[in-house]
């Protein structure tokens, strides 16, 4: 199924979203809740392990559209993010889902977005700029074919700045992946689309399971120009060892600008390549959107000198 546009009124403001199929989403950075809640400071040399940022942030995001008449739809979307940092272990968790249906008129509704996905995450430094991670992923897309998807990805981080107004890191490691696919999805295709038989006439199926192993880059910057507007950027490849042809490029950026206290206006985008999709399913996925955001930190907008 092609992508498509999905209007989305997000806690009371208008907002235009498209609603994907997502491939993995590991790489998919979180909206940064610190950034939105805090107003940033001048910046600072790096932190020493002595005095690392403590503390925990929190963000919540929803909103929804329900149209009637000659246009029928129905969607709604929703994320949390939540993390914690006690010197140096660092601890983070994710949710996020989006549902829709629609029909033209005269026609029965029928779903057009399905998804939900939960992450963890743990962090252990070596030093404030430097540690490891294991980040634990589970994700249900319909429309992309999947069952359940569960990636498990162990790896290194380094922070090249780690400023107040800034940060700027890397990533690499190892990414396990193993799907359980959807029944429906599972016909292979012909380049016409049209299934495949095998020679008893029967439909050639794809395995309901398949496993993946790949290596695992990835890049983040934040930067906050002022006490109101911040933009967060992320970029993740993986590079299957199974299979070379077998790659996934996922981008996505945040541009917040706060309203007031905690609260944000946030402008989204995010790109999902997979270079082998499940049969009759695109290569490339993007989403827009315009949400309303709050979150609380604790987190002092300075580290402790």
């Amino acid at each position: 199924m092609g992508a498509y546009l999905v209007a989305v009124l997000v806690i009371g403001l208008g907002a235009i979203a498209r609603p994907v199929r997502a491939q993995s989403v590991t790489a998919a950075p979180p909206p940064d809740p610190k950034a939105l809640a805090t107003a940033p400071a001048a910046p600072t040399k790096e932190p020493s392990v002595a005095a690392p940022t403590e503390g925990t942030t929190a963000a919540l995001s929803a909103g929804g559209l329900i149209s009637t008449g000659n246009s029928r739809l129905t969607a709604f979307t929703g994320s949390g993010a939540f993390e914690y940092r006690k010197g140096n272990s660092g601890f983070g968790a994710s949710i996020l889902g989006n549902y829709g249906v629609g029909a033209p008129p005269g026609q029965e509704m029928v779903t057009t977005a399905q998804n939900l996905q939960g992450r963890l995450r743990y962090d252990q430094y070596f030093v404030e700029q430097a540690g490891v991670f294991l980040i634990a992923t589970g994700r249900h897309d319909r429309m992309q074919g999947i069952l359940f998807r569960f990636n498990l990805d162990p790896g290194l981080k380094y922070l090249f700045i780690a400023e107040a107004a800034r940060a700027l890191w890397v990533e690499g490691g190892y990414d396990f992946q193993y799907d359980i696919r959807r029944d429906e999805d599972r016909q292979v295709l012909d380049a016409n689309k049209n299934p495949v038989l095998d020679p008893n006439g029967q439909p050639v199926l794809l395995d309901k399971t398949a496993t993946d192993h790949s290596a695992r880059l990835f890049a983040g910057f934040r930067n906050a120009f002022n006490e109101e507007v911040t933009l967060s950027l992320g970029i993740e490849y993986l590079q299957s060892f199974v299979e070379t042809t077998r790659n996934r490029l996922n981008f996505a950026a945040l541009f917040a600008a706060k309203v007031t206290g905690g609260l944000a206006l946030g402008f989204g985008f995010t790109a999902r390549y997979d270079h082998a999709p499940l049969p009759g399913k695109e290569k490339l996925d993007t989403t827009t959107s315009v949400s309303l955001i709050f979150a609380y930190t604790d987190v002092a907008a300075e580290p402790p000198k």
